[in-house]
Formats: C-alpha cells, structure tokens, sequence
C-alpha cells in the first residue's frame, strides 16, 4: 500500500513552501504594473498597459518569427522572458502543468542582454524561452519524477540538451509535470498534482510529457523539450493538438535524464521538441541534430546532420497508411483522421499504399508483437518499477496501474497471472487485457529470447516496407483523443500504438490535422461501422473514454525508416499543409466580452476551458 511518505514528508512540505515562495516572487518580477521605469524592459518607460500590450505582441508571435524579432532587437531577452513568466504562470493558476520554476531565469537573461551589448553578437536561440520536462537534469535540482524520495537530492550535472539550447541564447525557465514514475499518459502525481488539458479541463493532455504539451498548447511557452519512451511524445501531442517528431535514439541522443526504465530492453528512447508547426520543429532539429557542439557535450550523439530528402519538392512519394494496427483498434475519430488525410495526399498525386501489419510476418501477428513490446518495457517484469514506487503515496490516477505491476512481484500472484488468471481473463474479459498480463519474462533465457525476437521481427518490418516502396507510413496517432483522467490506467493497451516505433527504433512524427466531429462520437456507439466492442472489456473502457470529445484536436502520426528524420519533416509538412489543421489556444489582447467562441459541435468540458482561457486573454484560432 502506498502511505503519506512517511519519512520524506519533511522533504515534500519543504518543497512545496519553496515553490510557493519562488511562484510568489516570479509572479511580482514579471508583473507589469512593477516593471514600469524597468530599463531592461522594451517600453519600460511607458505605464503598465503599454507593457501588457508589448507582452501580448510577444506572445502572439510563431516561433520563427519571434527568434527574427530578438536578433533585429525589436525585443531583447529580459523582455520577451517577463512576457511568457507573466503568461506561464496565469496558465499555471488553470491547468497546474509547471513543478518547479527556473531560479537563474531572469539573471540569464540579463546576462545575455548585457553580452550583446558588450560583443554585438548573439546566438542562434538568442532570448527564446523554454520549458523542460522535469526529467531532465539540470545541475542544483531534484528530478523526482513525481517520487518524494527523490526530493533533496539535486543533480551534480545539466543534460547535454538543455546546456546547448542555453549556450546557443535559449532559456529554460520552468520544468514541467510529469506522470508519477514517468510510466503513464496521464501527468499526475502527489508531489505536483494532476496537469489539465487547456482544451478540456476534465482531461489529461497525456504523458509522460504532458506537462510541456499542456503549457506550449496554452501558449506559455516559446518551444518544449521532451522524452519518448513509448508514445511520451507523441502521446501528449496528439492530445494538445502540437507537432512532434520522436527521431531515432542516436539521432540525438541525450544523457543525464531520468529515462524512466534503465536498463530497458528493446526499447528506442528518444528526445525531441514540441511546437506548434512543422517548420518550428525542422528548425529546432536542424539547430541541433548533428551540431558540432552538442556533439561535444554528447559523443553518443549521431554526427549526421539534417540534411535534404534525396527526391525533389515537386516528386510525388509513395506512402502507406493503415488504420489497423491488429491489436487495438482505434475510435472512429482517429480512423477519419488517417483516411481524410490520405485522401488529401491521393489528390495531391502522392501514391498511396495500404499497409497491412498481418502480412508484415507470419511468424510475429499483432497480438504476439503486441506482448513482445510489453515485455520488452519491463525486462525485470517490474522489479525496478515495483521499488521506485515502494514507500511512496500513490496518485490518484495511477494507483491502479502501480498496483499492477507490484502484484507481478509476487511469485505465487505472478504464477497465477500468467497460467491461471490470463487464460480465463482471455476467455471472458478481453484478449488485450491477456495479452498484457501475460508479457512476462520467466528467466534470462526468455529475455533474451525476447530481445531476439524484437530484432527479427524489425528486419520483417523493413523487408515489408521495402517491398512496398514506401517512402513514408502515415497511422492514427493514439487509440482516441484526450481521455478523461482516470481511463490512462485502465488502458495501457494504447500504448502499442506508440509504442511499436520505439521497439523499432523508426522516426515517428505527430501532426493535427483537424478536430474530432460530433459525427465521429455517434459512430462510438454504431457496433458496425463504428466501433465494435467484440465483448472485450478494455474496448468498452476505450469507448467510454471518447464521449464528448468532439472539439477536441486530432491529428496523424507519420513514420519513416531509421535514420530518414528528413523525410519524416517532409511527409509532416505535406499533411499539414493539405489538412484543415486545429485551431490554436492564442493570446489576444482586446478584451471584447461579445467575441463569440467557437462551440460548434464542443463538448461542454471545452467551453469551460475556452471560457477560463478568454478571461485570460486567450481565444482559439485557426
């Protein structure tokens, strides 16, 4: 049983006080009404409303555009920083996605503005502010991952990704939440509590990087760093309607984080960024991937620089989609999102290829890769998993799940499990459910095995591929939209979806490309064309988890070969410039209490959350 911490109670109360005090003091710095006659502040001889209004410029601008604006010195650091604190912690205040705010912020952007003047030079990131999953390590603090034992212990070192974005001019200000042990999509945990999704506060925006999605989707963020164990990415994208690109593991590679399983197995953990367009993320992978500097601070790191895709712009490309992946299937919303933009790319004289995971290997079917992949994110069959939680309160949205795997850790419960209980839950309960419970790896024989049988299964996988022609793979990028908080736990299943490109170690890219429908949700309950339950109790929990979700964004993933990040950025753009897109949480500076939102087929959880972010300022656009 999970306790209140006992001993690292202390620890918890100290911290939260602290926060609260750092909150408090980062509140009044960047507080317009105190910044007025500031020198370091663009404008900061005119009265507070001329400050908020300079603020809200800021903060309406894309990426690439703010980044032009810095190096022209139309903005300097310090101003654009006090902008999105001032924005960062009103969002905050809403949907509780950041942990810890960044001490040294303000000084560095001081340092920065100081060191132009000084040399007339700046880096390529000059002033861009950046949030970091609190996974990451960066020298005097904790990474607790949501784990009160993990409180008091500050890093010794910073992460090779975040010390490169800082030398490059970026600032990292604020970590963000993060789902308690990192192993879920749901961002919660006791220390931190439970991260809301801006486009429906009754839902998680995903995990385990929920907390930067959640935060860059409200606008409080320049750009988000981010892991990807097995959909950590991805997941939290799809769900917040972001752009995303998990590349391949030494593509750029990255130590000094909590990875979330050491000593995994056959299991790609990538890093990447979260934006709001494809041509944010390219430009961010470009300023890294294969940068001789970083390649200083991370040898491991792929020298290899993002170069061009060998075809032409104008080539037409062949790309295979499915919307199947034979073990889970998918709500009738993500489905339309693949077919829709298939169709897009047809019409575009792009050839489009059906791919069909039954023929990839006769010897590997779904449901047996399905419990590879299981077993291949538990190699100790959650011994290391079982530890990290022991002594620990458990969170609200994760007790199930932790309970789970501590279960497994009993020989006897374990031994029934898997000869006993999975062949009878199979029977009446749901093959998935089965096929999970049953991912166990009874001695080191059997792991190895296993790590064998994920290799051969990957050279299937690239015959297959090859045989096609393929240049790209488009499918649905989760099972459904964002979920209501307590159904991460319950369907792990999803996970696959995802997940299966870890296990292969393929670039896999997310990318929105319209809202769900009214339409899509009735299909819901439609057991022929919409969404068949086949009497399997998680696919009713599934179903369960879609209601009301039309409003709420929907996007594609996109994959390519290994090592093929180039053309993964080509195909994302071609979606996203062939579909309608989402609309964008954006900050708008006329306050106009008439200004209509945008309701049509929305469920209520996102008016709610549209009417919290338009007293905020905030307004969605396309």
């Amino acid at each position: 049983m999970g306790n209140m911490w006992g001993s690292n109670r202390g620890a918890v109360e100290r911290f939260q006080k602290g926060r609260e005090a750092l909150f408090n003091e980062f509140k009044e710095r960047s507080d317009p009404e105190n910044l007025v006659g500031n020198r370091r502040i663009v404008n900061g001889n005119q009265n507070a409303e001329e400050i908020e209004k300079t603020f809200c410029e800021i903060l309406q601008l894309d990426l690439i555009t703010l980044k032009s604006r810095l190096q022209t010195d139309d903005y300097n650091a310090y101003t654009v920083l006090c902008a999105f604190i001032w924005r960062a912690i009103k969002i905050d205040e809403e949907i509780n996605c950041i942990t810890e705010l960044i001490r040294e912020a303000f000084d560095i952007a001081e340092r920065l503005d100081d060191e132009y003047e000084a040399s007339g030079e700046k880096g390529d990131l000059f002033g861009l502010p950046f949030s970091v999953k609190s996974n990451f390590f960066i020298k005097n603090y904790d990474v607790t991952c949501g784990l009160a034992k993990l409180l008091e212990q500050p890093k010794t070192t910073t992460c090779p990704m975040v010390e490169f974005l800082s030398d490059q001019g970026a600032i990292p200000f604020c970590f963000t939440n993060v789902p308690q042990g990192l192993l879920s999509y749901v961002s919660s945990n006791p220390i931190y509590g439970t991260t809301k999704n801006p486009w429906d506060f009754s839902r998680t925006p995903g995990g385990s990087s929920g907390g930067e999605a959640a935060l860059l989707a409200a606008g409080g963020s320049a750009f988000g760093i981010g892991s990807d164990l097995a959909g950590s990415l991805r997941i939290p994208a799809a769900f917040c309607g972001l752009v995303t690109l998990k590349p391949t593991q030494d593509r750029l590679c990255v130590t000094d984080t909590h990875g979330g399983l050491p000593g995994r197995g056959r299991l790609g953990l990538s890093f990447g960024f979260y934006t709001k367009t494809v041509n944010e993320q390219e430009f961010l992978l470009r300023t890294i991937v294969g940068n001789p500097s970083y390649l200083e601070l991370c040898p491991m790191s792929s020298p290899a620089k993002l170069g061009k895709p060998s075809i032409t712009p104008e080539e037409k490309l062949v790309i295979g989609w499915f919307t199947d992946d034979g073990f889970n299937p998918v709500v009738p919303s993500n489905r339309r999102a693949v077919e829709e933009t298939i169709q897009n790319l047809k019409e575009q004289g792009h050839k489009i290829v059906e791919f069909k995971l039954s023929d990839v290997s006769e010897e590997f079917p779904s449901f047996v890769v399905a419990n590879m992949l299981f077993r291949n994110v538990m190699p100790d069959n959650g011994a290391y998993m079982s530890e990290m939680y022991g002594g620990e309160q458990y969170d609200e949205y994760m007790k199930l799940f932790i309970r789970l795997v501590r279960v497994k850790q009993n020989v006897v419960v374990s031994w029934l499990i898997r000869y006993g209980a999975m062949p009878l839950a199979k029977l009446l309960l749901s093959k998935r459910l089965a096929c999970i419970g049953s991912a166990y790896n009874s001695d080191l024989a059997a792991c190895r095995q296993n790590q064998e049988n994920t290799d051969t299964f990957k050279l299937h996988w690239i015959r297959y591929w090859k045989s096609k022609g393929l240049d790209a793979l488009i499918c649905p990028s989760f099972i459904t939209p964002a979920q209501p908080f307590e159904y991460p736990a319950q369907l792990s299943n999803g996970a696959f979806l995802t997940g299966l490109f870890n296990m292969l170690d393929f670039p896999a890219g997310v990318v929105p490309v319209a809202p769900v429908k009214k339409r899509d949700v009735d299909l819901l309950n439609d057991p022929v064309d919409g969404f068949p339950l086949e009497g399997d109790i998680l696919l009713k929990k599934q179903r369960e988890s879609a209601q009301q979700s039309a409003g709420l964004p929907n996007a594609v993933q996109v994959v390519t070969l290994p090592n093929c990040e180039e053309m993964c950025i080509r195909v994302m753009k071609l979606v996203e410039e062939t579909s309608s897109g989402v609309q964008r949480l954006q900050w708008k500076h006329d306050k106009n209490d008439s200004d209509p939102v945008d309701v049509n087929n929305t469920p209520s959880g996102v008016v709610e959350s549209m009417e919290h972010f338009k007293r905020l300022d905030l307004h969605r656009v396309k």
